[in-house]
Formats: structure tokens, sequence, C-alpha cells
């Protein structure tokens, strides 16, 4: 491969980042591990990002970069249709989508809830990867992996780290395209002087309510485009747009701080809020249990 194939990639795409960038065309962001309200600025170009993320190695050390490649096709293809979305929104209309476009974000929104998976999963150990196979793989498999691991740990963690980033391109499954098909968008605006922000998770989840309190609220599953725009799927098909309270943004936006490393958005004072919210991660590992059980059966 070229010496020049991108190394830096990002796991919140670009495109999506500049979406959220304030006048100077950065982002005020927090990572834990900072001390707290610590906010600092940084361009899209170095948020998000991690050397080497994607990238396949070989026994004698090459590096394939084509996955990476792929992503930014998928992006190429996707930003278009997302400024789009955006613009019809901020003109107070909804938008009318064809099946195309339907297919393209169903496929979009899929791997970039993979991708994000997959940067959490630098945080599990190579032991918990074998106990992940222990608990799913067949006898065989699994004193085959203990064997290879014995016998080579580098090169075996080289291969498992092979697998988990090949996994990023695996397409969509057909009748999960079909299920994504029966579900309906929902576009969540913001009000005036609030935003959404961005964090590592890509989604979150949260209890919404028309009237900004607990009563009747409703729990849904969202993932930002934009500083006044998320969007989210319903079980009514078509494209439905709700227009929610101060106390639903703030709610959604703890959301996706609680489980994420790495927070960003326009405004200083709200990231710096935000950065009091206490840590609480997806348990990735129980989450590959159940996949992986899942496929056994």
């Amino acid at each position: 491969m070229s010496n020049n194939a991108p190394h830096r990639h990002h796991y919140v795409p670009r495109m999506v980042q500049r979406n959220f960038t304030n006048e100077s065309g950065g982002l005020h962001f927090w990572r834990r591990g900072m001390n707290i309200g610590e906010v600092r600025t940084a361009k899209p170009s170095n948020l998000f990002v991690e050397d080497h993320l994607y990238t396949i190695v070989d026994k004698k050390g090459a590096r394939d970069h084509s996955i990476e490649h792929w992503f930014g096709r998928l992006e190429t293809l996707a930003a278009p249709f997302i400024q789009q979305f955006l613009n019809i929104v901020r003109h107070g209309m909804t938008p009318i989508v064809d099946l195309t476009h339907w297919d393209l974000w169903h496929i979009y929104v899929y791997h970039a809830q993979k991708r994000a998976v997959a940067w959490h999963k630098r945080f599990i150990t190579p032991e918990d990867l074998l106990l992940v196979v222990k608990e799913i793989a067949p006898e065989e498999q699994w004193r085959e992996q203990v064997r290879a691991w014995e016998a080579d740990p580098e090169d075996t963690l080289r291969e498992m780290n092979n697998a988990r980033i090949a996994s990023q391109v695996d397409p969509m499954p057909d009748e999960m395209l079909t299920e994504f098909r029966n579900l309906g968008l929902v576009i969540y605006v913001a009000p005036p002087q609030t935003s959404f922000i961005l964090g590592d998770d890509m989604s979150g989840d949260a209890l919404l309510s028309s009237s900004g309190g607990t009563t009747g609220a409703r729990r849904v599953r969202f993932m930002p485009i934009a500083p006044d725009v998320a969007v989210g799927y319903c079980d009514i098909r078509g494209v439905h747009k709700e227009h929610l309270t101060r106390m639903d943004v703030r709610r959604m936006n703890e959301s996706i701080a609680r489980q994420s490393y790495l927070i960003a958005g326009r405004s200083k004072a709200q990231i710096a809020s935000l950065s009091r919210i206490t840590y609480d991660p997806p348990d990735i590992l129980k989450g590959l249990l159940k996949s992986g059980q899942g496929a056994a059966g």
C-alpha cells in the first residue's frame, strides 16, 4: 500500500464534526482524564481520531488501509444527503426521502454504530476477548485459540485485531435492512439557544417529554447530526418531526456524555457543565457475549 495512505482514522467522521464547529472552525472539547470544567478547542482533524484504528497488519508488518478508504467512500455518498436533509429541516419543512436515500441512510447509521463500538472495544483486554471466545465458540475452536495464544500471543493478538477491523465493513444483513425499511425516521429539532453535542458514542438514549418533565416520558434512541438536529427511528413509517424542550436536549446531551470518553460541541460552557457527568460506558464485554450467543443460536 502507498506510504501516503491515511493513518489518522476518525471514528466520528469529520463531515459530521464540521456541522458542529464554532465561528473559528473548531469545537470545544473535554476528555476524561482532564480536570472537570477544563475545556479546550481543536479542529475536526484532531478530534475523535486514532492512528491506524482501521488498519489491517499482515505477518510481515505491511499495512492495509482499504477499510479506511471504504469508510471514506461511504462518507462521500452520505455527506451531501445529510447537508440537503439539514437544509430542508432548517427551512421548516419535512424531507421527502426516496428509497435509494433511505437505504443509504440505513447503511450509514448501521456502520456509524459499528465504528463507535469498535472504538470502545479498544478498552477490552486480550484476556477479555479469549473469555468471549470461550463462552461462544465450540470447545475445539476454543482449544485451538488457546494453543495459538500460548505459541505466539503477539501474532494471535494481531489476527484477532485484524478480524475485529475487517468486521467493520461487513454489510448489513438483508433481514436487518428489511426491518429498517419498515421503520420511520424522527427528526428531533432543538429549540433556540440550545444545542446537541458529539461524543465518541455517536448515539444515545434518553427520556423525552413534551412538557419537559418525566410524567408520560418515553425513551428514545437518537443520533445528533448537527447542533440543532438529531435523528432516530420510530415504529410509524415515513418522516416525522418533533420539536424538543430545553430539558429534552439536556437529557439527550447527558446521555451522550455519560457513555463517552470524549465530548465536543459549540458551547464552551455547555461542555464544561457536561464534564461533571459520571462516566458510565456501555458494557462492551457483555454485549459481545450476548451478540455471540445470538449468532451461535
